[in-house]
């Protein structure tokens, strides 16, 4: 089983379970990260994955306090792959709204689960006939990566 990561809409991953384990046990993957992996029904907690077992090791920084009130994710769309064609023209119709050139003021976000790992997109840069390109954060820096339609498992369109 592959685990992909999520933390502050950066994604990270794919690891397997056994070095998934062991980075949480080094605090690098936190017990409020959110994982998901092939067949899981959405994203969750970390310490919610089967097979996921023990906490952050001594001395690694304390998870961060509860929330008075847990944070409820609207979702406003999900596409998967089993139901949706992934092509330029779902692209261009469907979240044709996150090719704008300043998305910053879009109140929506979207996510791509992709055979390479989860994104947090920025926006969609380019729509060509089998890919397009989208600009994600890595390191703090905006960076553009391609990605083939038939790569993608699952789009999803949160409310900000």
């Amino acid at each position: 089983m592959l685990l992909h990561f999520t933390r502050a809409g950066e994604a990270f991953g794919p690891y397997p379970l056994e070095e998934a384990r062991e980075y949480l046990k080094k605090g690098q993957i936190l017990p409020t990260d959110q994982a998901w992996y092939e067949g899981a029904p959405g994203w969750m907690n970390v310490t919610e994955v089967p097979g996921v077992i023990g906490t952050a090791a001594p001395g690694a920084p304390p998870p961060p306090p509860p929330a008075a009130a847990p944070v409820q994710t609207e979702v406003t769309a999900r596409y998967t792959s089993d139901t949706t064609k992934f092509n330029k023209r779902f692209f261009d119709t469907e979240i044709g709204r996150f090719q704008k050139l300043n998305p910053d003021g879009n109140p929506e976000q979207l996510f791509m689960q992709t055979r390479e790992g989860a994104f947090a997109v920025f926006r969609i840069s380019e729509v060509k006939g089998d890919h397009c390109f989208i600009s994600i954060d890595v390191g703090g820096a905006r960076k553009e990566k391609r990605v083939n339609y038939f790569n993608i498992h699952e789009i999803e369109i949160q409310r900000r």
